[in-house]
């Protein structure tokens, strides 16, 4: 059995992590669970989107995420498993798994059902212990994904708009910041290998900011200063050196970010 990764807005105050992951181990003692993010913003589905995309491939092959960021609940949405580059995901469809459901990954995908996972009551308001939990139970225990209800086209799937930065008529990256983490970072869409190799020529602009070319490492500007480099994610970030960047800019989540690229460099 692969791993269990857990991503969810329900943040740790509440009991409402620690009752899905005893309903997933009720079905399956052996499972490991790995408790990847619970911070994501309430119902905020494209950063749930990211943080799938930035876990998943650090997990091995035949892991299962489980992604409950749910606006949706108890509404006519689907709950989806998708089986995509060797791993499973089960979600609610509202695009959380856009990035799976790439063509790339040759995504298969089924929608849930629920009399395959429970016979009891149905929380209208959480679904995620109800009927995802005892899925992913299931699922970890071995059941087919064929059990679990009928395959559909991965087209029909939802998927999320502006996941990706745009080209403007003049050669730039239109993007936006996606995610602030703890730090301050903020985090937007671009990602490295949008750009040039090292970053030479580029200039980013984002809430009346605008910085010169990418540094490897917080630590190359004095105390304070701000940067533009590639994070963890291999998106591109500013930050503040030993700062919260989001609090000295007053840049929000959401807002454009503009990527020139300039002295003739081409994107890749």
């Amino acid at each position: 059995m692969g791993l269990i990764g857990l991503i969810t807005d329900f943040g740790l105050e509440d009991e409402y992590v620690g009752v899905m992951k005893a309903v997933i181990l009720g079905r399956a003692p052996q499972a490991t669970i790995v408790d990847v993010c619970h911070g994501v913003d309430p119902q905020d589905v494209l950063q749930a989107a990211y943080v799938l995309e930035a876990a998943r491939r650090y997990f091995p092959a035949g892991s299962l995420h489980v992604v409950v960021v749910d606006p949706g609940v108890g509404t006519e949405r689907a709950i989806l498993i998708v089986e995509a580059g060797g791993q499973r995901f089960l979600a609610p469809d509202n695009g959380v798994l856009s990035f799976v459901l790439e063509p790339a990954f040759h995504p298969r995908c089924r929608i849930l059902e629920p009399a395959a996972v429970t016979s009891g009551p149905v929380s209208a308001t959480f679904h995620g212990r109800d009927l995802i939990a005892p899925a992913a139970g299931l699922l970890a225990n071995g059941l087919d994904p064929e059990a679990l209800g009928p395959e559909i086209p991965a087209s029909k799937a939802r998927r999320l708009e502006g996941l990706r930065p745009e080209r403007t008529p003049e050669g730039a990256l239109a993007g936006r910041v996606i995610h602030i983490d703890r730090f301050g970072n903020l985090i937007t869409n671009i990602a490295a290998e949008d750009l040039p190799a090292g970053g030479a020529g580029v200039r980013i602009e984002a809430g009346g900011v605008r910085l010169e070319g990418l540094h490897r490492t917080y630590a190359e500007v004095p105390s304070g200063g701000l940067i533009a480099l590639v994070g963890s994610r291999w998106l591109i970030e500013i930050a503040a050196a030993g700062d919260h960047a989001a609090n000295r800019t007053g840049i929000e989540k959401g807002a454009p970010v503009l990527v020139e690229i300039r002295r003739g460099e081409p994107a890749r």
